[in-house]
């Protein structure tokens, strides 16, 4: 049977990857950043890497629309690196699904192709923009600043999030992204949580985030944007 691009498929839906649907969530292989603290690392698998057969996915898909799935998250890992997102889109439109591109903004020429395909983005801001080379192992930061302002602009529906870990993040650093997002409807944090299969030993060890370092980080966000959303239970 025919490969596709999607590496990995959530068994069960979700209630909390797209807002206002219940969400299948769909994982293409490979990542152009390095994050130490990634949850999906062993889910998106490696660029290259086989994906399922489409038979396999088709009928996944239609289990999920026979149960009152609306909503089809497309996640990695960086969707953007396959040029075959394209096609994964097309086909999860055909299903009947309304689509979520989960992105960390690092290809712009690419997402400003899929913003008109997509229901609603999600892009990462992990950092002050100065922090991203150390913590991420990216520095092109004129494109992440590009797929800012093209989300910002001409995304039907988005968000920006930063999962906060208080051993790097810092309120200095959260002005910055602030003022890196100027303007946006909505900017989540989330709370960075402690797994054993992180990438990185050193954050299997680090403390969950406090709540109330969340609510003070939200405060500085406030003047920037529309709305701060805190997500979990805080």
């Amino acid at each position: 049977m025919t490969p596709s691009p999607v590496h990995g498929i959530l068994q069960n839906a979700s209630m909390v990857d797209f807002p206002g649907k219940l969400a299948a969530v769909f994982f293409l292989a490979g990542c152009n950043f390095r994050c130490g603290f990634c949850h999906n690392a062993a889910l998106m698998g490696r660029a290259g890497a086989a994906g399922l057969p489409w038979g396999d996915v088709e009928r996944t898909c239609r289990k999920f629309r026979d149960n009152w799935v609306d909503g089809a998250v497309v996640t990695g890992g960086e969707p953007t690196l396959n040029p075959a997102v394209f096609h994964v889109v097309e086909k999860l439109r055909e299903w009947g699904f309304s689509i979520k591109l989960d992105t960390n903004g690092s290809r712009p020429q690419v997402l400003e192709k899929l913003l008109p395909l997509v229901d609603y983005v999600a892009m990462d801001v992990k950092f002050a923009p100065a922090d991203y080379p150390g913590r991420a192992g990216f520095g092109d930061i004129d494109a992440l600043t590009e797929s800012i302002r093209l989300i910002r602009e001409r995304a039907a529906g988005y968000e920006f999030r930063t999962t906060v870990i208080e051993a790097w993040h810092d309120a200095a650093g959260m002005r910055a992204i602030g003022e890196w997002v100027r303007g946006a409807k909505l900017h989540v944090l989330q709370a960075f949580v402690p797994r054993d299969e992180l990438p990185d030993p050193a954050c299997r060890g680090m403390a969950e985030t406090r709540a109330e370092i969340l609510h003070a980080y939200a405060d500085l966000l406030r003047p920037c944007v529309g709305r701060v959303e805190i997500r979990g239970e805080f």
